[in-house]
């Protein structure tokens, strides 16, 4: 997948709805005076402590970065640490972090499908999936879409029942929301200028795209003949 950002029409209502996302996640930053940690985090090799954040940085990075996202930028619907929730996961281990329940989820059982996300905080995407693979290489007998994300990166998974994820080589899709958040960042630095333009223009839609609930229910459809109504 290409790096360059992707110019389009400013009126883009993806893009729109990530920035809304972007900003008040930024603001959130600042109303915890965390603008300069969060810049050490963005441009340099430190991680986002919980220390700053008075909170769990995974529960503050799902609360204020991920679920925002997927809902009202990508429009799903979600159920946080589902129960009884198909793969099998090891006993040893716990579930995942979100049901995805646009697919509804007895609709996505009866048929063998589980869609689910994993949320690891910001540099950790590699935990993300090392849980996923853990996960569905315990069970083969389901097909699974699996949504990975740190916050600035994210991975769409697409695998079949009976393969492994090592057979699946890359990820269906993926895309960055880095620069986008470093841009953002000068929302909270009064000597710097902020052009949500710039912004907008700057975010790569083609690659976002393939993460909104319609483009994956869609991938569902044909990959496994299921479909949301059913």
């Amino acid at each position: 997948m290409s790096d360059q950002s992707t110019t389009f029409d400013d009126h883009d209502p993806l893009a729109h709805s990530i920035l809304k996302v972007l900003e008040d996640f930024t603001d959130e930053i600042g109303a915890r005076e965390c603008t300069a940690h969060f810049d050490k985090v963005v441009d340099g090799k430190y991680y986002l402590k919980g220390k700053h954040l008075i909170q769990n940085p995974e529960r503050f990075t799902e609360d204020q970065l991920v679920f925002p996202m997927l809902r009202q930028a990508f429009g799903y619907s979600l159920r946080p640490q589902p129960k009884q929730y198909a793969p099998r996961w090891p006993r040893s281990g716990g579930v995942p972090d979100i049901a995805i329940t646009s697919l509804p989820i007895d609709v996505a059982m009866q048929n063998d499908v589980r869609f689910f996300g994993e949320v690891k905080p910001p540099k950790k995407l590699k935990n993300a999936r090392n849980d996923m693979e853990e996960y569905l290489d315990s069970d083969l007998d389901v097909h699974a879409v699996a949504l990975l994300t740190d916050g600035f990166d994210w991975e769409l998974w697409v695998r079949p029942k009976g393969e492994s994820v090592a057979e699946l080589g890359d990820p269906h899709a993926e895309a960055s929301l880095k620069d986008s958040l470093r841009t953002v960042q000068s929302r909270n630095k009064v000597t710097e200028p902020y052009q949500p333009h710039q912004v907008r223009t700057n975010i790569d839609t083609d690659a976002f795209s393939a993460f909104t609930a319609d483009s994956v229910l869609t991938v569902i459809e044909e990959e496994f003949g299921v479909t949301a109504s059913q």
